[in-house]
Formats: structure tokens, C-alpha cells, sequence
């Protein structure tokens, strides 16, 4: 069989650009734990009235968190989030809200990559949950 026997292709698949973004429904690419053992609170800035209360952590990575608030939070607004872990380890992190069409749950997302409360959720990590 020669070239000249094979059919013109005018499409090949294995030739196309893959926008991985187009292929991924949940953005996330981090891993996820869902803990339930976590105390979280959430402070939001304001300079005339900031607000400290208790929020419940659905889960939680490296580079953010989905929260339960019954306060109503803006998109985009800043806010520092407060963890303690049962052994008593402690981490604040700034971030901003990043998703609020779901409320009352919402969406984290940390200014930085936080490796060390990485390394502390996987090493803390007792139950496997799985959704």
C-alpha cells in the first residue's frame, strides 16, 4: 500500500489545538478535602463595619475553600479566613470571594498558595470522603 492508495483526509482529529480549559467542567485542580473537624470563621474588610463570624467548610485546598455563610457576602470582596484545626494548629488567610451564585454557599479563593496548610490537611487527614 502506498501514500497514493490512502484516502485525503481533510480533518484529523490528532491534529486539532486542545484548549484543556474548554475540557474542564470543575476548574479546580488542586485537591479538595472535605473536613469536618475544622473550625473556620471569615472576617470581611470594611472600614466602617467589619464583620467576624463562624462560617461551616464544605471543603477546602490549597488555593481555596467552599463556605457556608448566612451572611451575605460580595463577589470579589476581601476577606481574611481564620482556621483551627483540633490539634490546636491555627492558619489565617486573605483571599477574596471568588463565587456567590450559589448562596449561601460560596466560593474562597486564596491570595497565595498555602503549602504549609497543605501539608497540614494532608498529614491531619483521618476520614476518606469522597463526593
Amino acid at each position: 500500500m502506498t501514500p497514493k492508495d490512502l484516502p485525503m483526509i481533510d480533518f484529523d482529529e490528532l491534529d486539532l489545538e486542545i484548549e484543556l480549559d474548554s475540557l474542564l467542567i470543575n476548574k479546580r485542580i488542586s485537591v479538595r478535602y472535605r473536613r469536618n473537624d475544622i473550625q473556620a470563621m471569615l472576617k470581611t474588610r470594611s472600614f466602617l463595619f467589619p464583620r467576624l463570624f463562624r462560617v461551616a467548610l464544605l471543603d477546602i485546598s490549597s488555593k481555596g475553600a467552599a463556605i457556608i455563610s448566612h451572611k451575605k457576602l460580595r463577589s470579589n470582596s476581601r476577606v481574611s479566613f481564620f482556621l483551627q484545626f483540633k490539634d490546636g494548629r491555627r492558619f489565617t488567610i486573605s483571599g477574596k470571594v471568588a463565587n456567590t451564585q450559589a448562596a449561601p454557599r460560596y466560593g474562597l479563593k486564596f491570595d497565595t498558595y498555602q503549602t504549609e496548610l497543605a501539608e497540614h490537611l494532608l498529614h491531619t487527614q483521618t476520614d476518606l470522603l469522597f463526593g
